[in-house]
């Protein structure tokens, strides 16, 4: 049976949502009269009625009371808080929301509100009385050093070197823990730095540094890097963006004993010579980066190169000699080679070596603006394949066929093939299904339609999936369906540059069966802004760019 004072407080509420708030007060009255404890919500109808009639000491005797009966729920805070704000006694109700605040436990959903009632009053008793701004404490004032230590390592370099400017105090401290100057990057500086500031980073390093990025400082004076090397015996990392003469360079390869990798980007290029020169000298080396000058002299292997684990090998952009890596003489000094990236640009250069099965160390072979002969022979081991703009590949179909015969491509589970012209069906086919099982990532961009992308799908090779990039490659609204059909682990699918594809195609990806998550359709000129829609309110992270030809998408039914 409904409690009196229930019903009392029903009609209560009903007059003063009929604006009657003298009828309403008299009911809530008798509803507390009817009740030894009254509850919350009594209260709180009673202090609303009292405010309304501008009876704010009663109101707020109502609201203190709510706050006795429930130290932990938020309503008596609010409701006093509101009343004290009316009286204009901000101050005292900013007191209260700060109390509330340490009453109420993080676990009650509602203490966001009060949260922002006590910061929306808090700013507008700072903008009229300053002394009530809060007081800012200095954390480091205050943490224990091991826990300052902790958050400040997981800053970056730029950031901790800003933060030398905040005080006396600051500096001191954070020039005074080393394992905050280990790693040094110059990668996101605009302005030029001197040597100067590089000499004071390796000295609060107290010579423990171990990573070192460098650009955008004097190329000229090689002091800095000479510096680094000889003070710093534990150095692992070293990243050039900047032109260093190849005397430096090789000058630290002999010096830096303990040198694990070593990247030298565009922008520090340097010739062969120097490479093989550098690979010889850097006995520790796992890892190595080079764009490389061509002058059409050939590469000249030397020393122990057992330790060399990834080697990457770039024609710099503006060469114009052959780039003659002898990569026959190379294979056999590297038989724990896992990743060979290799990117020759030029033309003039001859033909890179075809048979790579003598390095069965070998996971990721990436082939970029290089002449090959013919489908390489590779090693079982192979996970991940890069093949982009081999322009003599598979031009020997005779040689080509009986190259794929001899590859393993079971551990194969990453495939690009781009731009390959003379790649014909069979060797792509022989690709994606040796690997069936186990490829997982494809990327088929500019990819000629008639290598029958449609029966490599229809027959299952694609059935394990994940990313699919078929950008430029003549993808329809039919494609798109059986993608959807054939693909159902896949997760990912870049369409972009596709003028085929409409708002039917779109529709069925984001149907299929197992949901996709990313959806790449930049410069689709067929898809409309309702199709990306549709998609996004699917839960797609949908990339989308207006094309620069404007064409009216065919209109689907997309609810």
């Amino acid at each position: 049976m409904e409690p009196s004072y229930s019903r009392e407080q029903k009609r209560g509420q009903d007059c003063y949502r009929a604006k009657e708030y003298k009828e309403a007060l008299r009911c809530f009255d008798a509803a507390v009269a009817q009740c030894d404890d009254p509850p919350l919500s009594i209260l709180d109808n009673r202090a609303a009625t009292y405010t309304k009639l501008e009876e704010f000491p009663k109101a707020l005797a109502d609201g203190r009371h709510m706050i006795q009966v429930a130290k932990a729920e938020v309503k008596g805070y609010l409701r006093t808080g509101q009343i004290l704000q009316l009286m204009g006694k901000d101050k005292t109700a900013l007191g209260i929301y700060e109390y509330g605040l340490k009453n109420v436990p993080r676990t009650n959903e509602d203490v966001k509100l009060l949260q922002g009632m006590y910061d929306k009053l808090l700013r507008k008793c700072s903008a009229m009385d300053p002394a009530i701004a809060p007081k800012i404490i200095d954390p480091l004032k205050f943490l224990p050093l091991e826990l300052a230590q902790m958050v400040l390592q997981n800053l970056s370099f730029k950031t901790i070197v800003s933060l030398l400017r905040v005080s006396k105090l600051w500096k001191a401290i954070l020039e005074s823990i080393p394992a905050l100057w280990r790693h040094i990057d110059l990668s996101k500086t605009k302005r030029s730095v001197r040597y100067s500031a590089i000499k004071a980073c390796v000295i609060r390093s107290r010579g423990t540094l171990t990573h070192a990025t460098l650009s955008h400082y004097d190329s000229v004076n090689s002091d800095a890097l000479t510096y680094i090397v000889s003070r710093c015996k534990r150095l692992e990392y070293l990243e050039l963006r900047t032109g260093i003469s190849n005397e430096s360079l090789l000058r630290t390869a002999a010096t830096a004993s303990s040198l694990r990798t070593l990247i030298l980007l565009s922008g520090n290029e340097v010739s062969l010579d120097t490479v093989t020169q550098l690979l010889a000298q850097s006995k520790s080396l796992e890892h190595a980066e080079f764009y490389i000058r061509t002058r059409g002299h050939a590469a000249k292997w030397e020393g122990d190169l057992s330790k060399l684990r990834v080697l990457k090998l770039h024609a710099a952009k503006d060469s114009q000699g052959s780039l003659r890596l002898e990569l026959d003489d190379l294979f056999p000094k590297v038989p724990n080679l896992h990743t060979l990236s290799l990117q020759t640009r030029t033309a003039t250069s001859p033909r890179i070596a075809s048979d790579y099965s003598s390095l069965i160390s070998l996971h990721t072979l990436s082939l970029t603006d290089v002449d090959i002969a013919t489908f390489p022979c590779l090693p079982p081991s192979l996970q991940s394949l890069s093949l982009i703009n081999a322009w003599g590949i598979g031009s020997h179909s005779d040689v080509a066929d009986a190259y794929m015969e001899r590859n393993d491509f079971s551990a194969l589970t990453s495939l690009t093939v781009s731009a390959a012209r003379f790649l014909r069906p069979v060797v792509v086919a022989g690709l994606i299904g040796s690997g069936r099982n186990k490829l997982q990532k494809l990327d088929l961009r500019d990819f000629d339609a008639s290598l029958g992308i449609t029966a490599l799908i229809s027959e299952g090779h694609l059935a394990e999936v994940t990313d699919l990039r078929l950008s430029n490659a003549d993808v329809s609204d039919d494609l798109a369906g059986l993608v959807a059909r054939c693909c159902p682990k896949l997760r990912g699918f870049d369409a972009s540059y596709n003028m085929k594809l409409t708002g039917v195609g779109v529709k069925a990806l984001v149907l299929k069966e197992g949901g996709l998550q990313r959806l790449n359709l930049n410069h689709c000129v067929g898809v409309g802004s309702d199709a990306v829609e549709y998609a996004r309110g699917k839960g797609v992270v949908v990339h989308f760019t207006f094309p620069d030809i404007v064409k009216s998408g065919k209109r689907v039914r997309l609810g």
